[in-house]
């Protein structure tokens, strides 16, 4: 699935009940991560934080972590996700903005993944 700079992806979900974490993994491959999205409701002792991080070639980046966590078990949520060169910009179901560098500084990717603990019930991309 093709995913171009200035197109939104608009993802709908529930965390599922006692969730631990769900991840988002957008870039060129597994092994080629630009955005690695991390949903942390209880992950060894970490409670309700957002990690963002970059991967490439083995080998993890700097990691951002965000406290704004408006992810609730059993709630549906959206979100968007938006990019250009230089940052990619997800609007949470709250009114926040997460703003994460594009540290590939691609202009298109092509791999998606999402695991966890989520069910998710649309991805749409435009």
């Amino acid at each position: 699935m093709p995913f171009e700079s200035g197109m939104e992806m608009k993802v709908k979900g529930v965390p599922k009940s006692n969730p631990i974490r769900f991840t988002i993994d957008l870039g060129h491959s597994e092994d080629v991560i630009a955005l690695h999205f991390d949903f942390r409701f209880n992950y060894f002792g970490e409670e309700r934080t957002i990690v963002l991080n970059s991967f490439e070639y083995g080998c993890w980046k700097e990691e951002q972590r965000e406290r704004n966590f408006p992810f609730v078990a059993g709630q549906e949520f959206e979100m968007n996700i938006s990019f250009t060169n230089d940052y990619f910009y997800i609007h949470l179901h709250n009114g926040k903005m997460i703003i994460f560098p594009n540290r590939l500084g691609d202009n298109n990717y092509k791999y998606l993944s999402m695991h966890g603990d989520v069910m998710v019930n649309s991805i749409q991309v435009k």
